[in-house]
């Protein structure tokens, strides 16, 4: 194998789909970061609805707090090797020009396949069009590449979730990849959506069965292309790199937290004893990267079999439970500045129980609330729609939240210990040493700073309201049991006379 990881890349140009992504923000960061001395990125960016063209797109990612360190530490030239490739992972062809696909045939040897609708409620043939024909679109790309070293699929290690206990294998479909993209293109989209149960079988969603075809299909096309499959687990926010607890999406636990920090959300419908996978984004690319240089550079017959790698983090989660314990001892420290009430939770895995508590707990106050603010004429802010939101996504989630999987990992270790000396302290992601507190403090707070767009420096007014809360609740409480007390004693005082 080459000595380095970082002077892998050198010289080389990479296609990235999905950079606008949460993945990909921070995939195109570590790269220019870390590996200077690539030559070009291609990322492919779909024409905008609101008439922004590509550069404006990619200047809008390039405009995230994610970048800043980069700034500071590179010349801003770095970023002119950024080049946008307008296309669309739903079209044939990626949707890409004939001048742009031979610019990316004759100059790119490394590709990374991370575009992929995450809606767990996609249409079938839509999920088909986008997930496995996209990625099928993909793989024709790199047989015509004239130098390809290396092509890296993003998976995701629920895409076997009717397993309990998942290798680093790819198991059979579900049904024929070629028969899926037929039907998507073929068939009447409102016949497909009655059927789709039926395709779907044990597979909860569109999501994960188009990603488990999408395998198959690498499985079968890509005999002669040195692959890795990578799956991450539930990727939440970084670590340490660029920034602590950098994310752009409210998934995960921080969302969760937040969600439960501003008083929105009061009952999840979720086992407290279960132990998502989570991994840290950083984690996952730097893994990507190492994965992308280990199989690229490999020798002898084995270059030919796909690499398959379960990012997760195995045995270290940590209970739903002690999770929200951690996190609710933040949230008198860090509380969102426009919290509507004090933090609760309740676990519930029944269903009426968690729809009940959600009329009583989270939707009535919504509707309350919604109501105070028309009739005062002030800023509404559209509570009943955001729980109708929260409970279709926890109908959706349901699957997922109230089970857990044991993902082997044994591919991620080992590309672990293959990182040489001189690339530890930028590539190294081990993360047997991260701090479940530190990182959820850490997260939190990110949450505030690049979801919220809170001024930290606000924090403390916040946590002054909290206690204000908290007198008003001990308060409301104690009026209520003296009502009680007084009421219990005028009753038997009335029997005694």
């Amino acid at each position: 194998m080459e000595d380095s990881i970082e002077h892998f890349y050198d010289g080389r140009s990479v296609f990235i789909t999905g950079g606008t992504g949460f993945m990909g923000k921070v995939l195109i960061e570590k790269i220019l970061r870390s590996c200077p001395g690539v030559d070009k990125i291609y990322v492919l960016i779909r024409p905008s609805r609101e008439g922004k063209s590509p550069d404006d797109k990619l200047k809008d990612v390039f405009d995230l707090p994610l970048f800043e360190p980069l700034k500071k530490s590179h010349p801003s030239e770095i970023f002119n090797k950024v080049i946008p490739i307008t296309g669309d992972i739903k079209k044939l062809g990626l949707g890409i020009s004939p001048e742009d696909r031979k610019t990316l045939i004759d100059n790119v040897s490394v590709i990374f396949h991370a575009a992929a609708s995450v809606r767990f409620d996609d249409p079938i043939h839509e999920a088909i069009i986008i997930n496995t024909r996209g990625t099928r679109e993909v793989v024709a790309l790199a047989k015509e590449i004239k130098n390809i070293a290396v092509l890296v699929h993003v998976s995701t290690t629920y895409c076997n979730c009717y397993r309990k206990i998942v290798e680093e294998t790819i198991y059979p479909a579900p049904m024929n990849w070629k028969e899926a993209i037929f039907m998507a293109e073929n068939c009447d989209p409102v016949l497909t959506n009655i059927l789709s149960k039926k395709y779907l079988g044990a597979f909860p969603n569109s999501y994960v069965f188009t990603k488990n075809l999408s395998e198959s299909l690498l499985k079968e096309e890509c005999k002669d292309i040195p692959t890795v499959i990578f799956r991450p687990s539930i990727v939440i926010s970084s670590v340490k790199e660029p920034v602590s607890g950098w994310i752009d999406n409210v998934n995960g636990p921080v969302g969760f937290m937040i969600g439960i920090g501003k008083g929105i959300i009061r009952v999840t419908f979720t086992s407290k004893y279960t132990r998502p996978d989570y991994m840290p984004v950083d984690i996952s690319i730097k893994g990507m990267l190492v994965a992308a240089w280990n199989k690229a550079t490999e020798k002898g017959p084995g270059k030919k079999e796909i690499l398959i790698i379960n990012s997760s983090s195995g045995y270290k989660s940590i209970q739903q439970w002690e999770l929200v314990e951690i996190g609710m001892k933040f949230s008198d420290k860090y509380p969102p500045i426009d919290s509507l009430w004090l933090p609760g939770i309740l676990f519930t895995t029944d269903p009426t129980c968690y729809y009940v508590n959600l009329i009583i707990k989270q939707v009535m106050p919504a509707i309350v609330i919604d109501w105070i603010l028309a009739i005062t004429k002030k800023k509404p802010l559209h509570l009943l729609k955001i729980q109708r939101k929260i409970y279709r996504a926890s109908m959706e989630l349901s699957y997922f939240t109230a089970q857990e999987w044991l993902f082997i990992n044994m591919n991620f270790m080992k590309i672990l210990n293959s990182i040489p000396s001189q690339d530890k302290e930028a590539f190294d992601f081990a993360f047997d040493d991260i701090d479940p507190c530190e990182y959820l403090r850490d997260g939190i707070i990110g949450g505030h700073k690049y979801l919220l767009n809170t001024d930290i420096t606000s924090l403390p007014a916040a946590v002054t309201r909290v206690k204000r809360m908290v007198y008003i609740r001990n308060t409301l409480r104690a009026l209520f049991w003296g009502f009680v007390m007084w009421y219990i004693y005028s009753y038997f005082a009335s029997n005694e006379e």
